[in-house]
């Protein structure tokens, strides 16, 4: 009778281990499967939208570190997409920003009823095409990012693009206020309008030698911002670039900048260290407005005009030296409310300063470059 019970009993415990086991292997075949969906489903490059041309369309993630794909594939079956507004031409503005190319649109104005039977009119259109799902593979290279894709996306803390990016669009990272690390492309190209405008966690940034414009706006608030060197390809600053960024201190400019345009370092209260290549032709107006840190500028021999206000409330900047071999064209206040004493210009050139045009306003001030300590 013993040995029967023990017998039965080992048997009810092999086959509870062995459920246990089954069960076991059941959980993790399940768990791997959840993992492998999850992992599926929260794949990166499922957030970003492209279209056949290589332009990054749109981001839905919520990400802080983001790393933008080099290379992308379509799914081979589409999804039919609709979008609806009040306005057709918001709908065609809308097709155009995400390059759609084949769409309908649909007129679908009338009267409708809510859901307590109240009946009312609503303008109405429906745009519908057919979208690939974005998928891993390189079938397509990544080349631009476009307009306003990561504008006011607050989770941002880092971005690092690959080198196949030659353009960023205007508004790209706009207001991206906690941005602070960003790695370039090393083949980038053009920088549009406010690409970073007012990122004013955005400490440091490298622009890579193969850049050949930076848009009006492009920086303007990024307070954080302490230096800024300006690479070789670049000939001229565009409308308020730079301006407004507080904490900037010093600028180096490794090109022939030929332009520094209106605002183009307007209220950099920090600026100090600015070295102006000698291709420099024109400051326009209001350049380095209320750039209180500025002392002892000197202009190099190519300068020809120096705008409205270009040195407005400069109050750091005493002396100024000017190596232009022709007398430059300046307006009559461009170094209003700038606390300077002496403007030192070329000895053969000094009688003709003290008379001609709106030098004449600060004759007082003109010295002989030969009389500078």
């Amino acid at each position: 009778m013993d040995e029967t019970k023990n017998k039965s009993k080992g048997i009810s415990i092999a086959i509870i281990l062995l459920v246990i086991v089954i069960g076991f292997g059941f959980v993790i075949g399940l768990t791997q499967v959840t993992d492998n969906l999850n992992s599926k489903e929260k794949s990166e490059i499922s957030y970003f939208t492209f279209d056949e041309q290589g332009n990054v369309l749109g981001y839905s993630g919520t990400k802080t570190d983001i790393v933008i794909p080099e290379t992308y594939s379509f799914a081979k079956t589409s999804e039919k997409v609709e979008m609806a507004s009040s306005s057709i031409y918001g709908l065609i503005e809308r097709a155009k920003t995400l390059n759609i190319k084949n769409y309908t649109i649909k007129d679908e104005t009338g009267n409708y009823t809510d859901d307590f039977g109240n009946t009312y009119y609503q303008e109405k259109y429906v745009l519908t095409y057919e979208k690939r799902e974005v998928i891993e593979g390189d079938d397509y290279i990544v080349s631009g990012i476009s307009n306003h894709i990561f504008q006011n996306n607050n989770n941002i803390k880092s971005i690092t693009m690959p080198d196949t990016i030659t353009h960023i669009d205007s508004c790209a990272f706009m207001g991206c206020s906690n941005l602070k690390t960003v790695k370039l492309s090393s083949n980038l190209e053009r920088l549009e309008n406010s690409v970073f405008f007012n990122c004013i966690n955005l400490k440091e940034i490298t622009l890579p030698e193969t850049l050949t414009y930076i848009g009006p706006q492009c920086f303007q608030y990024c307070n954080t911002l302490t230096e800024i060197t300006i690479p070789s390809g670049v000939n001229y600053i565009s409308d308020m670039s730079f301006s407004n960024c507080n904490n900037l201190r010093k600028v180096t400019f490794n090109g022939p900048i030929t332009q520094i345009a209106s605002e183009g370092f307007a209220n950099c209260r920090s600026l100090t260290e600015i070295n102006l290549p000698s291709s420099l032709e024109r400051i326009e107006n209001r350049a380095f407005y209320n750039c209180r840190s500025m002392n002892n500028v000197i202009l190099p021999s190519s300068i020809i005009y120096i705008g409205n206000q270009a040195f407005y409330n400069c109050t750091g900047m005493t002396d100024i030296t000017i190596n232009a071999i022709n007398i430059p064209e300046i307006e009559y206040n461009c170094f209003s409310n700038a606390y300077i004493q002496n403007i030192y210009v070329l000895d053969e050139l000094y009688d003709t300063y003290l008379g001609y045009g709106n030098w004449s306003n600060y004759a007082g001030k003109i010295r002989r470059i030969s009389e500078k300590i």
